[in-house]
C-alpha cells in the first residue's frame, strides 16, 4: 500500500516542530572570493525563521554583511544509529541572513532563546543585550527562500524541495525531490 503525501501545512508543522526541537545546526557563508565556510551554530526558531547570535568580531559576522546569502542544515539523527534510520530528518535551507537592530525584536530573539534553551537562563549569555552599534554581539535573522526537506518517518529517502514565501514565513510551493532531478517521472 502506498504511503500518504504529507500536506503543506504537516510538511511546515514538521519543519517547525524539528527547528524548535533542535538547537544545532550548520551555518554556511560566503567570503569575499565566493568560498564558502561553514561553522556549527545555536539555531533559535519563530516559525520557518531562524535567529542565531555570533559576535562582531567573528568572520561569519563580517561574510554576512558582505555578502547576505547563507545556507544552514539542521536534522534529528536518532540515538539508536542505523537501527533508528526511520525517525530520521533533516532540512537544508537557502536564506537570507539580516543583521538584527531593531531592539524590539533583539528582545524578542532573546525571549524564544530563552524558550527553546532552557539551560541559557543559567548563563548571562543575554544579560548584556545591546543593539550592534553598541555591543559586541549580534543576532542575525535567516529567512528561508528555498530548501530541501527530508523526513524518513514517511518512507525512507523521502525528499521535497522547498520554495518560501511571505517573508519566508510559510511555505509557498513543494516539489518531490526525486521528479525534479530526474529520477522519477512527473504524475
Amino acid at each position: 500500500m502506498p504511503s500518504l503525501e504529507p500536506s503543506v501545512a504537516e510538511i511546515q508543522e514538521a519543519i517547525v516542530e524539528l527547528l524548535r526541537a533542535e538547537e544545532i545546526g550548520t551555518l554556511a557563508t560566503i567570503d569575499s572570493e565566493g568560498r564558502p565556510s561553514a561553522s556549527y551554530m545555536h539555531f533559535a526558531s519563530d516559525g520557518l525563521v531562524v535567529y542565531t547570535h555570533t559576535f562582531s568580531y567573528t568572520r561569519k559576522h563580517l561574510q554576512m554583511q558582505q555578502n547576505p546569502n547563507v545556507s544552514y542544515t539542521i536534522g534529528y539523527l536518532p540515538p539508536e544509529g542505523y537501527s533508528g534510520r526511520r525517525e530520521t530528518r533533516y532540512l537544508q535551507i537557502q536564506g537570507r541572513a539580516t543583521l538584527v537592530t531593531d531592539p524590539a525584536e533583539i528582545q524578542r530573539v532573546v525571549e524564544v532563546s530563552l524558550e527553546q534553551f532552557p539551560w541559557a537562563a543559567d548563563t548571562s549569555m543575554y544579560d548584556n543585550i545591546k543593539v550592534p552599534d553598541q555591543g559586541q554581539q549580534v543576532f542575525y535573522r535567516i529567512e528561508p527562500v528555498e530548501g530541501l526537506w527530508s523526513d524518513n518517518r514517511i518512507r525512507l529517502l523521502w525528499r521535497v524541495l522547498l520554495e518560501f514565501g511571505d517573508g519566508g514565513k510559510a511555505i509557498a510551493n513543494v516539489e518531490d525531490y526525486n521528479v525534479v532531478v530526474g529520477r522519477r517521472a512527473r504524475r
